[in-house]
């Protein structure tokens, strides 16, 4: 996990989120007097306070007093990485609308969302659509959440397919990472640190090379350049259109692709 921290302290601005903290919620039962009704009435209700308690708080066990303004450590990161879980569930789905929900209205998501498109809400929206023409299946692997001063960072490990990988077999990519910095509740960073060096030569690359030979109109839509790339380093350089028509083509020709795979003519 040190990997973690120090990508957090070289990449997360020191941005604070506010401390959580625990009621009292369980006192000794006086065995002496248990058996005078005001105090077995008192029993109760603590007994009921604590069963309340254990049901809001996720069913933990850890009874020990805290005073009622001592911030939460637990609480604080468990808060965050669930705000975090929430996103990437949302992002996974392709569902910008209930992404936002976990976001901050001033968040720096330049870090997240490809530079082609503004980085706001409508710019998510073009992303995920790119990436579900694509293709793009996610997997969250783990998830760190560390204090950070008064912030709190959380990191995620993903694996992920696109372009067919999965259907080809030459997936999961592994070893990428997304980085949020979350704050009162609502994520107010986030990037993405994606491993692309395998999956550039195995996938993204050939796939582009075969779009530019099969179809050299289309590519000019798909994809970000003005021009087909002289050599196969060129291949690896270039982005796909968040584009209604490049997404059109996207879905189109990957299952073509696929085909020509299994045939051995791509």
């Amino acid at each position: 996990m040190t990997d973690y921290r120090n990508v957090l302290e070289r990449d997360l601005a020191r941005v604070g989120p506010a401390p959580f903290g625990f009621d009292d919620v369980a006192r000794r039962r006086d065995r002496k007097r248990r058996n005078q009704s005001i105090r077995a009435g008192v029993v109760g209700i603590a007994v009921f306070v604590a069963a309340v308690w254990v049901v809001t708080s996720g069913g933990s066990s850890d009874r020990t007093q805290r005073s009622a303004n001592e911030p939460s450590t637990v609480n604080r990161t468990d808060a965050a990485e669930g705000v975090v879980r929430g996103f990437l569930s949302a992002f996974g789905a392709f569902d910008p609308e209930k992404a936002m929900t976990y976001v901050a209205d001033d968040a720096d998501l330049r870090w997240l969302i490809d530079p082609q498109v503004p980085a706001n809400e409508r710019g998510l929206s073009l992303e995920l659509a790119l990436l579900e023409a694509q293709r793009v299946q996610l997997t969250i692997t783990s998830c760190q959440a560390v204090p950070f001063g008064s912030a709190t960072s959380v990191v995620c490990g993903f694996d992920f397919n696109a372009i067919a990988s999965d259907v080809l077999g030459r997936g999961p990519f592994t070893g990428s990472m997304f980085v949020f910095t979350v704050r009162d509740g609502e994520i107010v960073k986030a990037a993405s640190k994606p491993n692309l060096k395998q999956f550039k030569s195995q996938m993204s690359a050939p796939f582009a090379e075969w779009v530019a030979a099969t179809y050299p109109r289309d590519f000019h839509v798909m994809y970000n350049t003005g021009s087909i790339p002289p050599n196969p380093k060129g291949f690896r350089q270039v982005r796909g259109r968040p584009t209604e028509e490049s997404m059109r083509l996207w879905r189109l020709h990957i299952p073509e692709y696929v085909k020509a795979v299994n045939q051995g003519t791509a």
